[in-house]
């Protein structure tokens, strides 16, 4: 709440300062290290779950149907969800124990999942993974931007992002070796039954066992600043939370702060999402899609809506500044291209030139690795300098990242071997990544040190909401209407003009976007001075 500007640096400022040129602390950078091994792990137990698919539908006995909901809606719709109340949480009790909490939650979790036996148990772990890793970006972000002064934001917040990369390359790696040697690999483990177990769950538990130890490690990272919880306990400030943003709990916060005309409001706007669901269910036929997205859709609104009555100033920085919804929406959609590109990657190699699963997983995988973790890390790097002497550096990055990719992707899409298509894929895959840590720097610059959670959290909503449900499912919808992933991905650059547009509309907003002129907007929604 507005009470909880303690949070802000005292060593540290959003400026050009000499708190702004402050030494970096030593423990910043063992944070660093635990913080960005933390997000591999989340992206690791996050993806694996896809190269083990084919063995799951034959032991469990799925339908596509049920493997979908698996592979997508049971992780990505409580991630999103619960991600909301994350933030607000994130900023009101100790960020390096509430990680470690997730971090440990969703290792176990994935552990879990590879002792299932059945669809129902196997749902259940994998909504625990959502939940668990819903803490990982909120957490993350304020935690390195309360440590690391500005000039070096953005590039801490690429290093960090860098281990996205490495774990979703090590889930397509290691989850495949596994799988496929376990018969091998299980004489050599030191317990009776081994063997008996399938390899997709071998893979499951051991990339789900890592994370206790390094939930350990977290606690042992420093916070500069002591969380502020108004008196009130963990479990309280949890309850809370929660019930903001899970339906159907969200209509009683909505009338308990609110009263019956913010409620009616919020009734009105489950009418919508529910009608123009209905209607979108109709058009397309898949109901799973719609269902998911109409109540990300609602929970993101909602979660708006509660912060406009009880915290104004979060409300006026975030949701309710053009600003904000400008460069974070215009990201989202500039990870739309990205994100479905790099997810149907591996099935038109295969289905272009006859890779076999192994050959697309591996090499996909490490060139992925390679090139994306360089791009974002360049990225980082080259908007902290262009920052210094122009505000716009993370839309100028993100230009240069949209335009940069473009040439590569029609490379990829027109190769006629997989050598010129694997060359090509390098390439945008470096590009479409060079903007990443700069716009999570952005989202954290355009708010007060006490709200750099909850800015994290609806960062991380407008990309799950918006890139990860629109890019992968409008490619495969393309391609299944004209029978062509060529033309499916082609049609992602219908976004490129719609994204330009929103950035150019955003620069100069950006370039007003001063912490002095940020704490005034704040101010004058009631932040006390």
């Amino acid at each position: 709440m507005a009470s909880e500007a303690h949070r802000e640096p005292v060593t540290v400022d959003d400026g050009a300062g000499e708190a702004g040129r402050a030494a970096i602390p030593r423990y910043a950078w063992y944070a660093l290290a635990v913080v960005a091994g933390a997000n591999l792990l989340n992206y690791l137990d996050r993806y694996i779950l896809s190269i083990l698919a084919q063995s799951i539908k034959a032991d469990l006995k799925l339908d596509d149907a049920q493997l979908g909901f698996l592979l997508g809606t049971a992780f990505a719709v409580f991630y999103a969800v619960v991600g909301i109340a994350m933030g607000r949480i994130a900023d009101r009790v100790s960020r390096r124990k509430l990680m470690a909490f997730g971090v440990a939650l969703w290792s176990i979790m994935t552990a879990l999942g590879g002792a299932a036996t059945n669809f129902l148990w196997l749902s259940a772990a994998r909504i625990g993974v959502g939940v668990g890793e819903a803490t990982a970006n909120p957490c993350s972000h304020a935690l390195l931007s309360d440590i690391f002064p500005p000039r070096n934001r953005a590039m801490a917040l690429a290093v960090y992002l860098s281990g996205s990369f490495l774990g979703s390359a090590g889930a397509m790696i290691l989850g495949g070796l596994i799988v496929q040697h376990w018969g091998d690999y299980c004489q050599a483990v030191p317990l009776a039954g081994a063997c008996d177990v399938a390899g997709w769950q071998a893979a499951l538990i051991l990339v789900g066992l890592p994370g206790i130890p390094l939930a350990l490690l977290l606690l042992g990272v420093k916070e500069p600043f002591e969380p502020k919880s108004d008196g009130q306990s963990v479990v309280r400030i949890v309850v809370t939370e929660l019930a903001a943003s899970l339906p159907p709990f969200t209509l009683f916060t909505i009338k308990r702060i609110g009263g019956p005309a913010e409620m009616l409001g919020n009734l009105r706007l489950i009418a919508i999402v529910t009608v123009v669901a209905a209607g979108l269910v109709w058009l397309t036929g898949d109901v799973a899609q719609w269902v998911a997205a109409s109540i990300g859709i609602y929970a993101v609104v909602t979660w708006g809506q509660v912060q406009k009555i009880r915290d104004r100033p979060l409300f006026a920085l975030t949701f309710g500044c053009r600003t904000f919804i400008l460069t974070m929406l215009g990201a989202a959609l500039l990870g739309c291209i990205g994100g479905g590109v790099n997810i149907w990657a591996a099935p038109y190699a295969m289905r272009t030139f006859a890779l076999s699963p192994v050959q697309a997983g591996v090499s996909l995988g490490l060139l992925h690795a390679a090139a994306a973790v360089a791009g974002v890390l360049f990225g980082g790097w080259l908007t902290d300098r262009i920052k210094l002497r122009d505000r716009r550096a993370p839309i100028w990055v993100a230009l240069f990242s949209l335009i940069g990719e473009l040439p590569f992707l029609v490379v990829m899409l027109l190769a006629s071997g997989s050598t010129v298509f694997l060359a090509a894929f390098v390439g945008f895959a470096f590009f479409s990544s060079l903007w990443g840590g700069a716009f999570a720097a952005l989202g954290q610059d355009l708010v007060l040190p006490r709200m750099r959670g909850a800015a994290a959290s609806a960062f991380s909503l407008f990309a799950i909401v918006v890139s990860s449900g629109a890019g992968p499912y409008w490619a495969g919808k393309v391609s299944a209407l004209t029978g062509s992933l060529q033309a499916g991905l082609f049609s992602l650059m219908l976004l490129v003009p719609v994204v330009i547009v929103l950035f150019l509309f955003a620069m100069p907003r950006v370039a007003a976007a001063t912490p002095e002129s940020r704490r005034t907007l704040a101010t004058a929604a009631g932040e006390p001075e």
